[in-house]
């Protein structure tokens, strides 16, 4: 072979080789070196994750550099103004999709999941225990979700329950506190499981009865007065004021196994993590609008050292080879919350979801709280 002919098949290979590296990573930043800049709508659960300086390291060895903006999930599919973004990353698989249809986007990610589960402190899981709400089996607390509707079905308050006199000594009703539903997925996820309880253990799949429903369900939110948007908020909360406001709330078993895994003493030993039977996971999906927000959405679903970021922020990962090693790690280290949950449910259809909050929020327009 000639020489000239060598060395332009040798360039036809290089050029090759170079789209093809394009085609799978469209965007490594600027020539000199310049970080790509990512804006972002993400779930308020997720910002402590995206803003570890960790993160921020992995991505911009990759060229990008995110800048984050906080918002409930719902209120990012349902009201949000997403022109700017890069990338969205809601909470969950239906407001996924609904973002999906509603901007005509045919590509997602979901790097990680949590299951939905209650904080709360000790002396309020004896009292339920005793009450037959609360159980204990191989270390793991569940929080049986009928048992519990049936208290409040009966008007209970926590000065009913028997030893409250000693450790809660206070008339307000027994209820689950969480963020606004018209607003969060974790409130949309808790209405999810009252449904499937209310409803004989069966997900709710028509109109009629998702009215019936929603209607059995509007007092768990409208009694509990002011909620926050999005569910940082109520968790900090539990945290910073205590049982004295925040018995019990409604949040995702990240957020708890973060603060464990920081180690920050944020978690006192008194404190509990309790899981529903049933429980439901939150499949935490991202949905690009540009091409950049979709490189950095594949990037935490696949990059080994961001997935490890992830479980670290108490995320249960997405990919099968990481899900198996956090498994085991659970299974051994036996503190972080079970390895496997058995009682899950699904949600409702998009639609049937949808219906159940409107419905309730009409009860909120019309005053019924």
């Amino acid at each position: 072979m000639r020489p000239k002919r060598a060395l332009a098949i040798a360039l036809a290979v290089l050029l090759l080789a170079g789209i093809a590296a394009l085609a799978v990573v469209p965007r490594l930043g600027g020539s000199d070196g310049e970080l790509t800049t990512v804006r972002a709508l993400v779930g308020s659960e997720k910002r402590s994750f995206l803003n570890d300086p960790d993160v921020t390291a992995a991505l911009a060895d990759a060229g990008y550099r995110l800048e984050v903006d906080v918002a409930g999930s719902r209120d990012i599919a349902t009201n949000r103004d997403l022109t700017g973004y890069d990338l969205v990353f809601p909470a969950n698989t239906p407001q996924a999709d609904r973002i999906r249809r509603d901007h005509g986007v045919t590509r997602s990610s979901m790097p990680f999941s949590s299951p939905m589960a209650i904080a709360t402190f000790r002396p309020i899981a004896d009292l339920l225990t005793r009450a037959g709400v609360v159980r204990t089996e191989g270390g793991t607390s569940y929080f049986e979700l009928r048992a519990y509707l049936d208290l409040v079905a009966a008007g209970t308050r926590w000065s009913d329950l028997p030893g409250a006199a000693a450790v809660y000594r206070t008339d307000r009703s027994v209820l689950i506190g969480s963020t606004d539903v018209r607003t969060s997925n974790s409130a949309a996820l808790y209405l999810a499981l009252v449904s499937y309880v209310a409803n004989g253990d069966e997900v709710v799949t028509d109109a009629r009865t998702a009215d019936r429903m929603a209607d059995l369900a509007a007092g768990l939110f409208l009694r509990q007065g002011y909620l926050d948007a999005t569910s940082a908020e109520p968790f900090d909360d539990f945290l910073s004021i205590g049982m004295g406001k925040v018995p019990l709330v409604m949040i995702y078993e990240a957020q708890f196994l973060e603060r464990v895994r920081a180690a920050d003493g944020s978690i006192t030993p008194d404190m509990l993590l309790l899981y529903p039977t049933p429980t439901i996971y939150a499949r935490h999906t991202v949905v690009p609008l540009t091409d950049a927000g979709n490189v950095v959405g594949t990037l935490l679903a696949t990059d080994p050292g961001l997935i490890r970021l992830a479980v670290r922020h108490g995320f249960r990962p997405s990919d099968p080879a990481a899900a198996a090693a956090e498994r085991e790690a659970r299974a051994s280290s036996g503190a972080t919350g079970p390895a496997e949950l058995v009682d899950v449910v699904e949600p409702p259809s998009q639609e049937i979801s949808e219906r159940m909050i409107d419905r309730i929020e009409t009860r909120y327009e019309e005053g019924a709280g």
